[in-house]
């Protein structure tokens, strides 16, 4: 959808260009995010996408044509912009906002009303108590989600987003990430995101493309750049924790092993034969309706420290009666659990049944083994 190749922006007066000799692709219906420190080129790639700043070299396409061969203004037309400082007009209501590019389109007044509403539902607000509103009078949050309903108010292939979540405070900031990336499977836009945060680039994009003076040093899936950083300055600006970094990337459905071993409380005299029989480590309590609600370990059963009685069963039930995620839990999340309640295996739950199980050395084998591949 987007191609840039060598493409050079360099400021007069200036030793060293702001971009030098940039190639790179982005697939249709991907996030590609730009990162890297203040100065080093990625905001000004943006804006040479949409032509805010004219390259000084090289081409950019979209599409299968050149930016060049498009009126600026009707380029960014059919191009979504979305900013840190979100730009709403103050003195324009949140509709006359979001319908700012369908009447530069032209488009019939019934037509941009039914578009406004959908895109503030799409955004989580309700349209009555929203739309007659000035932006002074939403939180930060809100504003942000109205910008982002701007852009996409004629339906764009394209979305640019500058640090578009910068301005709101880090609870607001979560949340505004996660709705995006929802919203994403629905819509797959093809979107280039600058971030100069590397916890939201690995967390927002499907590519990340890291920049260090003007220069692209890196260009990969976020798994490809936290297992192989090509130089100490990407090592550097990832961070000494890649490790801990990559268990974002992955889901407990990933980690968990199926072979789980359950036993009822009318089972409890023979879970130590059924454990040894089907070479089980842990064996997870189950109710009638094979939900559980605790674990047993085969060493606390050969040592004899098991419950053996109703009442030894719901101690232990409200000792490890949490130590359960589901399965598109991410790991660090599961890894919380563990540690929360002192737990050396969580139960995986599915549709509220037991579908597996996961130990402390299962999220170790699976980065490790994504590590070596």
């Amino acid at each position: 959808m987007i191609e840039l190749k060598n493409v050079t922006k360099q400021y007069t007066g200036q030793p060293h260009p702001a971009v030098a000799d940039l190639t790179l692709s982005v697939p249709e219906g991907e996030i590609c995010v730009l990162v890297g420190p203040s100065g080093c080129g990625k905001s000004t790639t943006l804006r040479m996408i949409n032509r805010m700043i004219e390259p000084t070299a090289g081409r950019i396409i979209i599409d299968g044509k050149s930016v060049m061969d498009n009126d600026p203004d009707h380029l960014r037309m059919g191009i979504g912009y979305v900013i840190q400082q979100i730009g709403l007009l103050p003195h324009r209501t949140i509709a006359e906002n979001i319908a700012i590019v369908p009447r530069l389109y032209k488009w019939p007044k019934d037509r941009i009303v039914k578009r406004v509403d959908e895109l503030l539902v799409m955004m989580g607000l309700d349209p009555e108590k929203t739309k007659n509103k000035y932006p002074s009078q939403l939180s930060g949050g809100q504003m942000q989600r109205v910008g982002v309903a701007r852009a996409m108010a004629v339906d764009p292939p394209i979305m640019l987003m500058d640090e578009p979540f910068g301005a709101v405070d880090p609870i607001a900031r979560t949340h505004l990430q996660d709705e995006f990336l929802r919203l994403q499977k629905e819509i797959r836009k093809t979107i280039v995101f600058v971030t100069h945060d590397i916890n939201e680039a690995i967390k927002m994009g499907d590519k990340i493309a890291i920049f260090g003076e003007g220069k692209l040093v890196q260009f990969g899936t976020p798994e490809e750049v936290l297992t192989n950083p090509v130089n100490e300055f990407v090592e550097n600006f990832i961070g000494y924790d890649r490790i801990v970094k990559k268990l974002f990337l992955y889901r407990v459905e990933e980690a968990a092993r199926r072979d789980v071993c359950g036993v009822r409380p009318s089972e409890l005299e023979n879970a130590l034969s059924k454990m040894q029989a089907e070479h089980a480590e842990v064996a997870f309590l189950l109710d009638e309706e094979d939900k559980p609600y605790g674990y047993l370990t085969r060493e606390e059963m050969e040592r004899g420290e098991a419950p053996r009685d109703a009442e030894g069963l719901q101690a232990l039930g409200a000792r490890r009666s949490k130590a359960l995620v589901q399965t598109a839990t991410p790991l660090p999340d599961a890894l919380s659990v563990m540690l929360e309640y002192d737990c050396d295996y969580l139960g995986v739950l599915n549709e509220g049944k037991l579908w597996g199980m996961m130990s402390f050395k299962d999220i170790r084998r699976h980065v490790y083994r994504r590590e070596g591949e």
